[in-house]
């Protein structure tokens, strides 16, 4: 089922306020006692969550219109990640953190931090945060986590003499293209000649670590060729470039993305936590061979 991420709004107050109790007196309650649950849920009733949402960026999680998770940016720190305890461990969690390191980078934040529960360590952990300190209120322990964020790997416009070579050999490794119509040199070409600005690439100093391609006649936009090198996946970064594809899409005018997957459940997945949904559709093709070389050798 796809899920949503966006902005809290006052309207939401009661659904989050129940989303967060619920996992607290779930998941939470196996590794703290109820007294210490009980106190913590008297900071998440709706009214309270009411205030939160003028201190805080506060977002949501929505699937099928209804509040599923929620998580918050406070300057420089992760607050209130919760999610409903019959979905998690399906990624909305891991969806979640990725819009908040996007909003803090944009906010020029070079470490994150994080006071985790015990129940939530393993989760950061995964995400690349590392605990710093522990910190006691009573008999409630708390992990203060951080991660850094300022080695963040640009995504710019693709240029033809500095990144041809990488971005074939890229292709290659991930997409192993043995069709002459897809042959990595040829679709670069075909790209340039339309000349829209919506072909990206992620790099690492001077090494290209991911690509993206858009596609928009007008009416629908398109994603193509997403590739992250096999040593940073995992890391957030296919995200970054399909969101930066989005906005630049989105400022064109573009009202709806589509793309295509074939045969890659995993990847389904990856576009399922980023809002994409699975549409009955009959995909259909036609090749235009006037237009492919014929090796000739």
């Amino acid at each position: 089922m796809p899920t949503e991420v966006r902005l809290a709004q006052t309207a939401d107050a009661e659904s989050i306020s129940q989303v967060i109790l619920a996992a607290l007196h779930d998941s939470n309650a196996r590794d703290y006692p109820a007294d210490v649950i009980a106190r913590v849920a008297k900071n998440f009733t709706p009214d309270a969550v009411l205030a939160l949402l003028e201190r805080r960026t506060v977002l949501v999680a929505i699937q099928d219109e209804v509040t599923v998770a929620t998580a918050a940016l406070d300057g420089n720190v992760v607050r209130s990640v919760f999610v409903n305890p019959v979905l998690q461990g399906q990624g909305i969690g891991r969806l979640l953190m990725i819009e908040i390191e996007l909003r803090a980078r944009e906010a020029g934040v070079t470490v994150l931090n994080v006071p985790s529960s015990l129940t939530a360590e393993p989760f950061y952990t995964k995400l690349g945060f590392q605990t710093v300190r522990d910190v006691y209120h009573g008999n409630e322990r708390t992990l203060v986590m951080e991660k850094a964020l300022s080695s963040r790997h640009p995504i710019d416009q693709y240029r033809d003499r500095q990144h041809r070579a990488q971005v074939v050999a890229l292709w290659q490794a991930a997409f192993g293209y043995d069709t002459s119509h897809n042959l990595p040199a040829l679709a670069i070409d075909k790209k340039l000649a339309v000349n829209d600005g919506l072909f990206f690439v992620a790099t690492d100093e001077k090494t290209v670590i991911g690509t993206i391609l858009a596609g928009y006649d007008g009416h629908r936009g398109w994603l193509y060729s997403v590739a992250v090198h096999a040593d940073y996946r995992r890391q957030g970064l296919g995200a970054s470039l399909v969101r930066h594809a989005e906005q630049a899409l989105s400022a064109l005018g573009c009202m709806k993305v589509n793309l295509q997957v074939t045969g890659n459940d995993a990847v389904v997945g990856f576009y399922e936590a980023l809002g994409y949904g699975v549409e009955p559709r009959i995909s259909m093709g036609k090749k235009m061979l006037e237009n492919i070389p014929t090796d000739k050798s």
